[in-house]
């Protein structure tokens, strides 16, 4: 059998390619596949949502936002209340209708507009990266949707990195035209891959400076101690494998930014499950600079549904969005890379 398979290749390649791709797009098709909602990174949305003292918590976080964040949210919402939790995954087949709907992000339009946009990064980055992340390189943590006025009021400003793992934001970010980048990650392996990925890029030390610190709400906490994993999902709420453990002193984002006199234009904040002890340890910072913001909201129901009205009560005239920046639907990646975008309001003008 297999001598004819290469016969026929050999003979009539166009019907060899041909045939492969028919074979291939129906084992996508009908393959089945997990899909479920992460519910270990500080709690079951499920379990939230069904505690009367939350019954406001939807209505909280729709209020004001555009027509476009408000379908990402309800759609998400579907998805939380239908599909299983992480410890009950299942296999669904790909036939099955997702629930919701697809978002536009989903779609085979977009998710083929996004390859044909990130094949060149992807030549490019390719002995540093093994994987682009479609929210960094392409939607740039929501910047992609943000009017040019409020681009161009990030330049000269400093970036606050937030979850900084192996530089991948700081490099894609680097487009938008920040005077210096502070990258804030508590893994001392990825501070090291950051460290040479920024050496072969031949980016200068200058352009960054590396904070090994744990992001906090407050400044009076023990050190923080921890697995350190050196991988994307490493997460205070979550040690996992037997790794080198770690201590790491945990600090307010408001000390950070007094001790190392940072003057942010963007933070951006992706910490696994952490947005909210973040936010709440920020303020300062943000009402002092009114920077943009790009808090992933997604990993559990406290930043998904408190840090938006917890921002708007702390600052005054912000505008906010929500999108989701991922075109996948697989596992977790149904709710996954939900993004909160907020800018002030002056920064449109």
């Amino acid at each position: 059998m297999k001598n004819r398979v290469m016969v026929i290749r050999k003979l009539f390649p166009k019907t060899y390619n041909f045939l492969v791709y028919l074979i291939n797009g129906s084992r996508k098709i009908f393959t089945p596949y997990s899909i479920y909602i992460t519910d270990s990174l500080g709690g079951s949305f499920k379990t939230y949502l069904s505690d009367p003292v939350n019954i406001n918590r939807e209505t909280e976080l729709k209020r004001g936002l555009d027509a476009e964040s408000e379908r990402t949210i309800n759609t998400v919402l579907e998805r939380i209340k239908f599909y299983p939790d992480e410890k009950h995954r299942k296999k669904v087949s790909k036939s099955q209708p997702v629930a919701g709907g697809l978002l536009p992000v989903e779609t085979a339009v977009m998710k083929k507009q996004i390859e044909n946009s990130l094949s060149g990064d992807r030549k490019k980055y390719k002995r540093i990266f093994r994987h682009l992340d479609e929210s960094v390189f392409y939607f740039y943590h929501g910047l992609h949707f943000l009017p040019e006025n409020v681009l161009n009021y990030l330049k000269n400003k400093d970036l606050i990195d937030i979850g900084a793992h192996s530089g991948d934001s700081a490099i894609a970010l680097r487009k938008f035209g920040f005077r210096k980048t502070y990258s804030v990650e508590m893994s001392l392996k990825s501070i090291d891959q950051y460290k040479k990925n920024m050496a072969q890029l031949k980016i200068s030390d200058n352009s960054f400076e590396l904070i090994n610190v744990c992001v906090a709400d407050a400044d009076n906490k023990e050190p923080a101690k921890f697995a350190d994993t050196g991988s994307t999902g490493l997460s205070l709420l979550r040690n996992r494998g037997k790794y080198d453990w770690i201590t790491v002193e945990q600090k307010t984002l408001d000390t950070i930014a007094s001790e190392y006199r940072i003057s942010p234009g963007l933070i951006k904040a992706d910490i696994e499950g952490m947005s909210f002890d973040f936010v709440k340890g920020a303020v300062g910072t943000m009402k002092t600079h009114r920077p943009v913001l790009a808090v992933a909201i997604y990993h559990n129901p406290h930043e998904l549904f408190e840090v938006k009205p917890f921002l708007e009560k702390a600052l005054d005239n912000y505008t906010f969005l929500i999108r989701k920046l991922s075109a996948g639907i697989e596992n977790n990646l149904c709710h996954s890379d939900i993004f909160l975008i907020g800018f002030p309001d002056e920064a449109a003008v």
